[in-house]
Parts: structure tokens; C-alpha cells; sequence
């Protein structure tokens, strides 16, 4: 993006916007290295507004517990004295705080009620409505984050206080009123998924997803969806409906995507969590500059039924948090099976999930690998991945990317890890099967279950001898509305190009269980000269008989096109906070990359990790100066979307690499229908 620097674009908004500093929420720190605790097990403190609450061993919950015992602080605080009550913030908020606050454990600011959960679903719809469309002094930009807001969230939040109250606290909803933002691609029957496209307006499905199913069963609520990259073809935060989304640290930066808009969501406190789907880095790289923890679980785990589909082999949904709690809680709702009432064809559609369905691997929870003691640092083999393929800097090598790894591993040594260095110089690359006809077969079972869209194939014209082709005629094609974005036209023509008959071929499925299997094998030992002694990338003495617990590579393309790996092999992986990039004041991550079906000791390391070395920090952001209170109800939700929606045209002026604070301060009109200045 052609943008000036920072403190240009703190003028213009003063001068333009009437902003009374460039300052906003304080952020955390922005140092480079890791703050250790080598005993392992007290972590930072818990500072307030970070992960704890109470100090006790720096944990997510305010019973110092680990998250372990998965109990949410249903029991209340009778007898506590109110006016001693810490005051519940939003900001870093997470599943065990507001659990503690809505059994009475948080106090209200400016009030004698205890949080209840309409109130919470309110909460984030007004820092929505404040801070994701105005233009942010950390680089001129508005994060843009947000598509819309479901119109069924504050129902769905009093639904579940009645819950509450019958059942006297959470019962057995695990994320009992934890509001999450979906990616625009996951299917659900009460607000439409538009792959953040103009050419999908009206595409509602007849039934949700079944890891939408997942998370309302666990008791989240669907705050709405997020932006993302038109159809998932970028990663700069790019679509045709609305402003490119921007990260919330420096709105300079890119948020990476195609998850942008949940990353970028995520970071700013817009929602507890959100959903990706993740093709090639499209949950990882997003986490990595968002500050998160996101998970990319190997294929099979989470259902990819009724998420828009861009390559099936290489497509998953994970979930997108704050911290590795709500990471494991989330992933354990989204990866849990559906009944046949709610999903009477949920092994037909994506058959890969009765793999880890049948294997009996599948945990109820994943809350489990929580305990420190069993599944954290100490005592794991860990290897960092100096060569893939032909890449030899996979863990951003000579960047600052490389540099935080380094650290990072420096603490996982000090915390009783084993480390090693590991050569994969065989890997290649795969790819299998045709993105048309995968479309068409998405758009066959969407309305096989009830959907209702304005689109039935990828091409009507391309497309028409398909047997998957749905009747598909004329504007019935994505490709023949010509209402995709500008830049993205190309990309939906070269698909539609794709033989539309074309299945994934059995010699397609073995070269991709190849890859696999050469990865499992490095993994076990079993690769001769592949495992050396940890030299930092200098190639120490080969270790015979080490089976590796997990491996560390970098997230993003700082060190080269990684991303491929776990995409090829169909793993999976966790990405974990390391620290910021100071120089540009914008957070980074390390890819933890497991077995197959193994995310449990993934989940463990990273949390241990996490408990020690507190990175994670919130972004140091401005509410619009010309927001109103006003009641947070269906009218102000409406209003919200409809100026959203109506950023269809305005996106359409200016190519995303040309825009610039001008054409923020433009956007700004749009959104907020005031002259800016007044």
C-alpha cells in the first residue's frame, strides 16, 4: 500500500478528523524478546489485560487452575462483597473472565447489575460500531474488520441468559456465551455468506455448517461475520465489498488473510473468537501479525462441509483466539460430530472426518492437554526445520521473524524441551483435484439442504456439460455476473477454466500421502541425516533414534512459502504469539506443526509456552470522536450493515494497492454519512 508514514498520518487525521491525540486503548509492549520464567510454571503474573486476572501462575481463569478443569466459574460469588469486586473490561476479555463475571466475580463499570450475556453481545457491538470503520492514528487507516452484524445475536444472547438461568450457570455449554465472528465463507441459515463477494449478496444456506453447528451447540453466540479476501484468492485483506481490511497494530501494515477480517477482529477485541479456513497460511499467517493463537488442524478434524471451497484437499476451518484456552474450547466444538437430525449427511460430504472419527482419537475435549505438568515444554522433543524442500530459511532465517523463533526456542530449552534441528529436503509441494468442480459440488449440496442463492456453479457457460452444473444457466454463474471485484475476475476465469468433471485422482491422493508420510517419518526418526543436534541452523553432529514430538517453522512468508507444508501433508498446526516486530509495532508467531490428528500436543506446548512468556497484547486503537451512544438494538444493527453494504460501491473506485488516507477520510463519509471534520 502507497500510504505515508505514521506520524504524516496522525496529522491528517487531527487536522481532518478533529482527533484530540493519536493515542487510544494503551497496547503492551513492543519488545523483541521473550520474558522468561525458566521454572516453567508461574508465567508473567497475569497481568490485567493480558491472559489472567488473579496472578495465580499467569492462567486464563481466576482460579488459577490451568483451564484444566474446565469449570467456568459457574458456582457465582455469593457473599462477596460488590463494591471489592474487580470492574469486567472487555478488552482481552476471555471465556473464563466473562463466565467469572456473569456468576457475579466482575463487577460492572458505572453499574450495580451483574454481566449478563444480551449485555456482553451488546458490548461488542457498540466497540464495534466505535472503533472498526474510523480511521486509526497507528496509520490512517480503519481496520474494516467487520461485514456484518447477525441479526439474530441478541436473541440468541437472550435465549441463552433464560439458559442460564434455569440451569443456575453454564451448564454443559462450554462456550456459553462466547460471541464469535465467522469467516464469510462458513454457511449459516440466519445470516448470508458471500465469500465477501458482490456476485453472492442473498446466498443463505438452509442448514449451518457443521462446525457452526459446533459452536451453537456449545453455547457461542454468532456475532456476524467478518471480512476476508474475495473467495479466499489473497492474502492483503482484499475483497469486492467492502474497504481492504487493515492490521489493527499499524494500519499501515497488512492483516494477512484470506482470514483477514477475523484476525483482524480477533486482535482488536471485536469478538472473543472467530473462524477461519485455511488453504495455504489463510488461519496461520493471520494469527502470526494478529497476536493470536490459531489453529489449522490436520484435515479430517473439523468438517469442511458448507465452507465456500477453494482447493478441498488442502481446505480446513479452525478457530482464531486470544489464547490457547479458548482456542482448545473452540476447536472442540467446531471439530465435535452432529447428530443425524442436524446433519444427516456429514460423513457423505466430507468423508475425511470419519478418519479421525473411526481412528478413536478424536478427544471430547481439548481442554485436556491444558495440564502443564503432562503436556507442556518440559521433557518434549522439538524440532526446528532448517530446510523444506528447497527453502532454506523456513523459520524466517536472518529476519525478525527468525530472530523471535530463536528466542522463542531459547525459552523452550529453558523450560526443559529438548531441541533439535531438522532437514526436510525431500519435500515437495502437492495439489490435487479442480476448483470448478469443487464449486459446483458446494453449490450442489447447498441446495440439497435448503440454501437459497442467487448463484448455482462457478460458470454457466464453462461449466454446462457438468453433471454437478445444477441447472446452472445465464447470471446463475458466479463468472457471468461480472460481479466479482476487479482483481479478482482474473482468478474466478482461471477456475472456471478448470475441467468441470475433474475429480482428485488416486495418483493425486498417494503423492499427497507421500509427502505425509516422508514428514511422519522425519518426525519419527526413521529418515536417515534428517535430525542433527541443535546448532541455531548450523548443522550439528546427526542424532539417530529421536522420535519428535512436534516441529517449528514460521507462519508466514517471512522466510519463504512455508505455508505449503501443512497444506500438502493435510497436518496440523498451531500458531503461538513469539513477540512484536518493533519496528513496525506489529506482532509475530511460530507455526507448531504436529502429526496428524496429534493437535493435543501441539495445544499443550503452546499453552506452556504461552503461560511463560505472555506476548500476547492488545493494539493500541481509537474510537471514532463522532460516535453516539445510542441503543444497541435491530435498528442500530441494520444501520450498521446497510453502510457497510453500501462500501460495495465506493470499494469499486480505488484498487486496494492505491488506497490511501484521502481515500479513508472519503470512506469515512460513507460509513458514518458526516462530513469528516464536523
Amino acid at each position: 500500500m502507497h500510504i505515508p508514514l505514521v506520524k504524516k498520518a496522525c496529522v491528517i487525521l487531527t487536522l481532518s478528523l478533529g482527533l484530540a491525540a493519536c493515542g487510544g486503548e494503551k497496547g503492551g509492549s513492543s519488545e523483541s524478546s521473550p520474558r522468561v520464567a525458566t521454572d516453567g510454571i508461574n508465567g508473567s503474573n497475569g497481568k490485567d489485560g493480558v491472559n489472567g486476572t488473579d496472578g495465580k501462575d499467569g492462567t486464563n481463569g481466576s482460579d488459577g487452575k490451568d483451564g484444566s478443569d474446565g469449570i467456568d466459574g459457574q458456582d457465582g460469588a455469593d457473599g462477596t462483597d460488590f463494591f471489592n469486586l474487580p470492574v469486567f473490561n472487555l478488552v482481552e476479555a476471555d471465556t473464563q473472565r466473562i463466565h467469572d463475571a456473569l456468576a457475579g466475580k466482575y463487577k460492572l463499570a458505572n453499574s450495580t447489575d451483574k454481566l449478563t450475556c444480551e449485555t456482553l453481545v451488546k458490548m461488542y457491538i457498540e466497540r464495534i460500531f466505535k472503533y472498526n470503520n474510523n480511521p486509526q492514528p497507528n496509520g490512517g487507516l480503519p481496520i474494516s474488520a467487520v461485514l456484518s452484524i447477525n441479526t439474530n445475536a441478541l436473541a440468541q444472547a437472550r435465549q441463552l441468559d433464560a439458559l442460564y438461568k434455569q440451569d443456575k450457570g453454564i451448564g454443559n455449554r462450554y462456550l456459553h456465551c462466547a460471541p464469535i465472528l465467522l469467516k464469510d465463507n462458513y454457511d449459516t441459515v440466519d445470516s448470508p455468506s458471500t465469500s465477501a463477494s458482490p456476485s453472492m449478496l442473498g446466498h443463505t444456506a438452509g442448514k449451518d455448517s457443521p462446525s457452526v453447528i459446533g459452536l451453537r451447540k456449545a453455547g457461542a453466540v454468532i456475532l456476524g461475520k467478518a471480512q476476508q479476501d474475495e473467495f479466499a484468492f489473497f492474502t492483503t485483506g482484499f475483497s469486492g465489498r467492502t474497504l481492504l481490511v487493515t492490521n489493527p497494530y499499524n494500519t499501515q501494515q497488512s492483516p494477512a488473510g484470506s482470514s483477514s477480517g477475523t484476525g483482524a477482529s480477533i486482535a482488536a477485541n471485536f469478538a472473543l473468537g472467530g473462524t477461519g479456513s485455511d488453504t495455504c497460511q489463510s488461519i496461520r499467517h493471520p494469527s502470526s501479525v494478529g497476536g493470536l493463537v490459531g489453529i489449522r488442524p490436520s484435515i479430517g478434524v473439523v468438517s469442511r462441509k458448507g465452507i465456500f471451497p477453494l482447493s478441498h484437499t488442502r481446505d480446513t476451518g479452525g478457530p482464531m483466539t486470544r489464547n490457547v484456552r479458548d482456542a482448545a474450547l473452540m476447536l472442540t466444538a467446531m471439530a465435535s460430530v452432529p447428530s443425524a437430525a442436524e446433519d444427516a449427511n456429514f460423513a457423505v460430504d466430507d468423508p475425511d472426518t470419519t478418519l479421525f472419527t473411526n481412528s478413536g482419537k478424536r478427544p471430547t475435549t481439548y481442554l485436556k492437554y491444558l495440564d502443564r505438568s503432562v503436556y507442556g515444554m518440559r521433557g518434549k522433543k522439538i524440532g526446528i526445520i532448517r530446510q523444506l524442500g528447497t527453502n532454506t530459511n523456513p523459520t524466517g532465517a536472518g529476519t525478525v521473524q527468525g530472530a523471535l523463533i530463536e528466542n522463542a526456542v531459547k525459552v523452550m530449552r529453558a523450560n526443559g524441551a529438548e531441541i533439535y534441528d531438522v532437514y526436510l529436503p525431500n519435500y515437495t509441494s502437492r495439489g490435487a483435484g479442480s476448483s470448478h468442480n469443487e464449486v459446483n459440488q458446494y453449490f450442489k449440496e447447498f441446495i440439497r439442504d435448503g440454501g437459497k442463492s442467487p448463484r448455482k456453479c462457478l460458470s454457466s457457460t464453462l461449466g454446462a456439460t457438468s453433471p454437478n452444473n445444477n441447472g446452472c444457466v445465464g447470471l446463475d454463474g458466479i463468472l457471468e455476473t461480472l460481479r466479482t471485484g476487479p482483481r479478482t475476475a482474473p482468478f474466478i476465469a482461471l477456475s472456471a477454466t478448470d475441467d468441470a468433471n475433474a475429480t482428485v485422482t488416486a495418483a493425486e491422493l498417494a503423492a499427497i500421502k507421500a509427502e505425509r508420510d516422508y514428514a511422519t517419518n522425519v518426525m519419527d526418526g526413521n529418515v536417515p541425516n534428517t535430525i542433527r543436534a541443535y546448532a541455531s541452523g548450523n548443522s550439528g553432529p546427526v542424532i539417530k533414534d529421536v522420535k519428535l514430538d512436534v516441529m517449528i517453522l514460521s507462519p508466514g512468508p517471512d522466510g519463504g512459502r512455508t505455508c505449503d507444508f501443512g497444506s500438502t501433508t493435510q497436518m496440523g498446526s498451531i500458531v503461538a504469539p513469539v513477540g512484536v516486530d518493533s519496528s513496525v509495532g506489529v506482532p509475530r508467531g511460530m507455526e507448531i506443526f504436529v502429526r496428524r490428528f496429534d493437535e493435543g500436543t501441539g495445544i499443550g506446548i503452546a499453552y506452556d509456552f504461552e503461560q511463560v512468556t505472555q506476548h500476547r497484547f492488545p493494539p493500541n486503537i481509537s474510537p471514532s470522536p463522532f460516535y453516539q451512544s445510542k441503543p444497541i438494538d435491530l435498528a442500530a444493527i441494520g444501520e450498521f450493515n446497510t453502510r457497510i453494504r453500501s462500501l460495495i460501491n465506493f470499494s469499486s473506485m480505488t484498487a486496494p494497492q492505491n488506497y490511501s488516507q484521502l481515500d479513508a477520510l472519503r470512506a469515512f463519509q460513507y460509513v458514518t454519512g458526516r462530513e469528516p471534520g464536523q
